[in-house]
């Protein structure tokens, strides 16, 4: 990934829910909880962290909104054409989650960093990543790995 990140149009993929990602990801992994599982059809969930402020131009009038478990932590937003993920809000919409695949250039993105709730995998991952298990384990991983990238945000500055 390049130093410099271009603006991006991302959506759903038939293009009826978009939005406008104006800075970089503060963070990247791959959920394997069997929540993501039905979200995304997929074994697993490729996601960007946003924060609110990076995501503007939000045209979401065809995401239907759930949230799977309490506590209402985070709220997916489904199509209601295609079906497929739109966009995830967390924290209140502080945190913006977007699926890898609604991004045009996925190349400009940062690589994952880990993958969260290993112990729910449909298939083992060949690659190099932490593996985290357990609600516990996950949580407090993405919690430290969120924490750094907002740390590198703030630091540049």
């Amino acid at each position: 990934m390049s130093s410099a990140f271009i603006p991006q149009e991302a959506s759903c993929s038939c293009y009826s829910n978009t939005y406008t990602i104006n800075n970089k990801p503060i963070g990247r992994f791959i959920c394997h909880c069997t929540i993501c599982q039905e979200f995304t059809g997929q074994a697993y969930n490729d996601v960007t962290v946003l924060l609110k402020s990076d995501v503007s131009e939000l045209k979401l009038i065809n995401t239907k909104f759930r949230r799977w478990k309490l506590p209402p932590n985070i709220n997916r937003g489904l199509c209601t054409r295609c079906n497929k993920p739109s966009i995830v809000m967390a924290v209140g919409g502080n945190l913006i989650l977007v699926p890898t695949a609604n991004y045009p250039d996925g190349a400009a993105l940062p690589e994952p960093t880990m993958h969260l709730f290993y112990n729910r995998r449909v298939e083992d991952m060949d690659d190099d990543l932490p593996k985290y298990k357990g609600f516990v384990q996950s949580q407090a991983m993405m919690v430290k790995v969120l924490a750094q990238g907002r740390y590198k945000r703030v630091a540049k500055r």
